[in-house]
């Protein structure tokens, strides 16, 4: 049986313009368990009017823990607006696990990650849970971002190639004023031909708003992969 517990906020890290993370421990210290890629529920319980907010954020750190990072976009919503006046030590509220897009590792799997702003949230659940099993994973992803500075955790992404990550971000508002000599443009069937030449080969996961998602399985559908190879989480 899921429970919502009591949760204090330990950390707040900005990590783009719009995007923060927010860690909150367990009061009772007690680890949950889950399998990468799943989601938990925040809420926020107004303590005069006894309102509560509750929203559904996936799960960025490696099971299992005592405590839940979220990955945040900051757009001035009724519980974004909470917490970007939140404070360490606050208390909120969670429920987890929650989710049918789980990572299924295999070591004779290959994998394919697509990703669209804070939908990267699951996959770096996925990727710490293996860095921290020592496991070695055939992984390519492709990370589609508005602008540069909006690559959450770069130095971290770099980090996961030592257990096999291969990763590519491509930015969607480019302009000629940008540093950036990476790819441009959204992410399509031609994109994902180039990166990947044995996309069939590959179990696919992505996530991120309902329009990414639906261009990327468009995408996978015109290279004609296998739809029961392919998994996906979206929000918004």
């Amino acid at each position: 049986m899921i429970i919502k517990k009591p949760y204090f906020l330990e950390k707040i890290t900005k990590l783009t313009p719009d995007v923060t993370s927010f860690e909150f421990k367990a009061q009772d210290s007690l680890q949950v368990d889950f399998t990468p890629g799943m989601f938990a529920m925040l809420t926020y319980k107004d303590n005069n009017t006894k309102e509560e907010i509750t929203r559904a954020y996936s799960i960025a750190n490696a099971p299992p823990a005592d405590y839940f990072e979220f990955f945040i976009s900051m757009v001035g919503g009724k519980l974004t607006s909470k917490l970007a006046e939140a404070k360490i030590g606050d208390i909120y509220y969670i429920s987890a696990p929650y989710g049918q897009f789980k990572f299924e590792y295999g070591e004779d799997k290959k994998y394919l990650f697509l990703a669209g702003g804070t939908g990267i949230a699951p996959f770096f659940s996925m990727l710490r849970y293996a860095k921290s099993k020592n496991k070695k994973i055939d992984i390519k992803m492709i990370y589609s971002v508005k602008y540069p500075y909006d690559i959450i955790n770069k130095s971290e992404l770099d980090s996961f190639s030592n257990i096999g990550l291969e990763w590519h971000a491509t930015v969607t508002r480019y302009d000629n004023t940008m540093e950036w000599d990476g790819l441009k443009g959204h992410i399509d069937s031609g994109m994902i031909k180039n990166i990947v030449n044995d996309y069939n080969n590959r179990e696919a996961y992505i996530c991120g708003p309902p329009a990414f998602v639906d261009a990327m399985k468009k995408a996978l559908d015109e290279l004609g992969v296998d739809k029961t190879k392919i998994k996906a989480e979206f929000w918004g």
